[in-house]
């Protein structure tokens, strides 16, 4: 009875094996229609179909103990981030794939997975010369990618999180102590990620100029980490439209005070949102505004001009951002995604990039708000029919937003 047990045991495990190795078969081939995609996408081949030609890829032989004895400060400007935090990133991603059974067998070095990907990630090089500079093929390197930016996603809950109130009350200590502007505990902007055209849809992601996007939405704090992320939103809607449709909204709105905002916090934005209780906006300047106004402005936008500068750093140090060859959206999400949890990473495990006295800088007078010209949001009929008790609240909420502003310019930032 034992001997037919181990028998069938045995017998199992050689269909188990048998079906991963199917399954691997699959995805690899999966990865390398992907690559070839993308590189048909990257670059010019003059017409030649990668599908159709074979065998095509020759490895070379690389050696990469070079990068593993790299030391600061060379290997941070290469991958964006000091060894140290590439280590503690390795173990995390590394221990996160395991837990959800997607790392069963290490047959590449996981920190040699994790160079190539942060190396795609921090730079605009083509799949075909990253895949040259690791020694693999374009297919083996696609499949890395696309697991390891899942996997980042995954764990975005645990790197971006809404500030709680002991959080929040840091936040807007610092940012009055910078810029005379009380209660914000959030700088809110949207930026657009340019894409390849989708093959589903493409008019809907065509932005203000010309180009296809996506639109990202991120509320930053005083140290310029990400709180809030929504991504996936086509290029052609308005930011205000954006925020409507994004979690956060909701919780801002209907939320009992305090829970996730109090009743003397808000956000800071631009002229793109519309004014309300949790967001602060400026006043738009028509060349008859005030003094009063004037210094609300111009204090307003010291502290919102923070989310621009952690969109720049972003897009400095994950370089890809600034150009996606990807048509599938799910995979352009996933990567927009890992790129911000890395921003969060490297600011969390001890790599500051603002002090408080670079955020007490004066800003220059072209970054003060007021100016700007914003298109129509279209949206707003869309949702009073679709969210009619959400619009009810939101009007009120304008309402008190208005009040508000009005306060804090002529009895708070008067003073």
């Amino acid at each position: 009875m034992e001997d037919d047990f181990e028998a069938l045991a045995v017998l199992a495990i050689h269909i188990i094996n048998q079906q991963n190795q199917q399954f691997m078969a699959m995805m690899m081939a999966a990865a390398r229609v992907a690559a070839n995609e993308v590189m048909e996408l990257e670059d010019d081949f003059g017409g030649l179909n990668l599908e159709e030609m074979g065998d095509w890829w020759v490895k070379v032989t690389v050696n990469l103990d070079d990068y593993h004895t790299m030391g600061d400060p060379c290997f941070q400007i290469h991958f964006r981030m000091t060894r140290t935090v590439f280590e503690i990133l390795v173990t995390t991603v590394k221990g996160h794939l395991i837990e959800n059974e997607r790392l069963k067998r290490e047959r590449t070095p996981f920190q040699d997975i994790m160079l190539m990907v942060v190396w795609l990630l921090a730079t605009p090089d083509s799949f075909r010369s990253v895949s040259l500079r690791f020694g693999v093929n374009p297919g083996t390197l696609y499949y890395f990618y696309f697991y390891v930016i899942e996997a980042l996603r995954q764990l975005a809950p645990k790197y971006i999180t809404w500030p709680d109130a002991d959080e929040r009350a840091v936040i807007k200590a610092t940012w009055e102590r910078a810029t005379g502007f009380p209660g914000i505990i959030g700088s809110i902007d949207g930026t657009h990620v340019p894409i390849t055209a989708p093959l589903v849809d493409a008019p809907q992601y065509t932005n203000r100029h010309d180009t296809y996007s996506i639109n990202v939405q991120a509320v930053v704090d005083s140290t310029l980490l990400v709180r809030h992320l929504h991504v996936g939103e086509v290029g052609s809607m308005h930011d205000s439209r954006v925020f409507r449709r994004s979690p956060l909204f909701k919780d801002l709105l209907i939320s009992p005070p305090g829970q996730f905002i109090s009743n003397d916090e808000h956000l800071v934005g631009d002229g793109a949102y519309t004014p309300c209780e949790f967001v602060m906006v400026p006043f738009r300047n028509n060349g008859h505004l005030n003094g009063a106004q004037l210094n609300y402005n111009r204090k307003l936008s010291q502290s919102r001009v923070r989310v621009e500068n952690a969109f720049a750093r972003a897009k400095g140090k994950w370089r890809r951002l600034k150009f996606l060859h990807a048509r599938k959206q799910e995979v352009v999400i996933d990567h927009i995604t890992a790129s911000f949890v890395l921003h969060n990473f490297v600011i969390l495990h001890g790599e500051p990039i603002i002090d408080d006295e670079e955020l007490a800088r004066p800003i220059h007078a072209n970054e003060v708000l007021g100016n700007e010209e914003f298109e129509g949001d279209d949206g707003d009929e869309e949702f009073e029919e679709e969210n009619p008790e959400l619009a009810q609240l939101f009007a009120a909420s304008h309402a008190t937003g208005l009040e508000k502003r009005l306060m804090y310019m002529d009895h708070v930032l008067a003073q």
